[in-house]
């Protein structure tokens, strides 16, 4: 069976200390809501670990009901620092101009977290506009993608206005998501025009900025925290692998005989305390990577329109397709067909 499975989608704990934080003026007690995504306060001491992105969504999925911030994501990118994105916060900030740190942040951006891809394309030429460019962020996984996706290119926004020292508004700001009832929020942190349902989301903003100098560009330090990145990326890489390794198997045992973790480590040459050790070191028990390999088929399956949704049930490992129905809803807040419908 061909791996479907991408790496597996983390964020660093730097910048789960960034949601803690903006919570945490908001009167949620950073312990118990680390508890819903059964996780310690004691993880929060290692910033350059991950936690399972199903870990980080729940928690926002909680701070919108706890808060009742339908914004929170804008918030959330509103209050961003750079020590929020860690070792490429300060990388970023080390750059000659807006051009280098943008390089930098399509290269490291997985040290912050995987759950979307960053580019930096130039728009289509517009009569009476300078040439433009758009940054754009193409999410990953399909639950939370607005709370994302805001959060994203507001922080984005933010930052970008701390490290050049402009304060600018961007030409246009695009998000895929239809418009929410009430966009004032995005009117007042992006001043611009902003357009939904769109086919990406972006930023625009004139070209020439790209050459803006940076206020504490620093080439020494750019180059020593370009080694330390490098180095903590392949450390990430490592880990992947093993994960993609752990799904391969965990795909085949799905439609065989099950989930079964004493089994999936012979298969990877470890003992089955050290793939426990190793997955909790990637921020997820076994029954985490269990749901997450199974999300990741049944969004690869639903793809081919010849499969039946009681077959794609049988091929992931569940006994009847209600319980795939129910998992679904649980992950997207949709059912199977009705995101089918929309593919």
């Amino acid at each position: 069976m061909e791996n479907p499975a991408p790496l597996a989608s983390s964020v660093s704990v730097a910048y789960l200390q960034g949601l803690l934080d903006y919570l945490g003026r908001q009167g949620v007690e950073p312990c118990a809501l680390l508890a819903q995504a059964q996780l310690t306060p004691a993880i929060l001491a290692q910033r350059d670990q991950r936690v399972a992105a199903m870990a980080y969504l729940e928690l926002l999925s909680r701070g919108v009901a706890l808060t009742g911030d339908q914004h929170l994501g804008l918030h959330l990118g509103e209050a961003v620092r750079p020590g929020y994105y860690g070792v490429l916060g300060y990388l970023l900030m080390s750059c000659a101009t807006l051009a280098d740190a943008l390089h930098r942040q399509a290269r490291y951006a997985a040290l912050v977290g995987n759950l979307g891809r960053v580019d930096l394309a130039d728009e289509p030429p517009r009569p009476g506009l300078e040439p433009q460019v758009a940054h754009s962020w193409q999410p990953l996984l399909p639950q939370q993608q607005r709370l994302l996706s805001e959060e994203t290119l507001a922080g984005w926004t933010t930052f970008g206005h701390w490290i050049t020292g402009l304060d600018m508004p961007p030409t246009e700001v695009r998000f895929q998501h239809p418009a929410p009832p009430d966009t004032s929020e995005h009117q007042r942190i992006f001043r611009c025009p902003v357009l939904f349902a769109q086919a990406d989301n972006a930023l625009v903003f004139p070209k020439r900025l790209l050459q803006a100098p940076l206020g504490q560009a620093d080439a020494q330090v750019r180059q020593m925290l370009d080694g330390y990145a490098d180095r903590l990326l392949n450390e990430l890489k490592q880990g992947q692998r093993l994960l993609d390794r752990a799904r391969f198997e965990l795909a085949r045992q799905l439609a065989a005989q099950g989930p079964d973790l004493e089994q999936l480590a012979q298969v990877l040459a470890l003992s089955p305390r050290t793939l426990q050790r190793r997955l909790r070191e990637a921020g997820l028990s076994f029954s985490q990577l269990v749901d997450e390999t199974r999300q990741q088929l049944v969004l690869h399956y639903l793809r081919d329109p010849t499969l039946e949704l009681a077959d794609i049930a049988f091929f992931v490992g569940f006994s009847e397709l209600g319980s795939l129905v129910r998992a679904f809803r649980r992950w997207t807040g949709q059912s199977p067909a009705e995101y089918r419908r929309h593919l």
